[in-house]
């Protein structure tokens, strides 16, 4: 029997910590910082992607699509 578990807004798992670390630790590679701060503004209250800071540096789309590439499992 095959059985999905969704975790939604991290009811069975606290993930947003980890999250925040895994963006923090790929946008540092093109060298944009991401503070707690701008996390919780850009993508808790605002409901947006971080990358945007990316963009605001000038990193093109296709190297941001890389860059959330980098988040999938192989």
């Amino acid at each position: 029997m095959l059985t999905i578990l969704w975790d939604n807004d991290g009811v069975l798992v606290d993930t947003e910590g980890l999250y925040f670390r895994a963006t923090q630790e790929i946008l540092r590679t093109v060298g944009v910082p991401v503070t707690a701060d701008q996390f919780k503004e850009i993508s808790l209250r605002r409901g947006e992607s971080t990358f945007v800071l990316a963009a605001e540096r000038g990193i093109s789309g296709d190297e941001i699509g890389r860059l959330r590439s980098s988040f999938s499992l192989p």
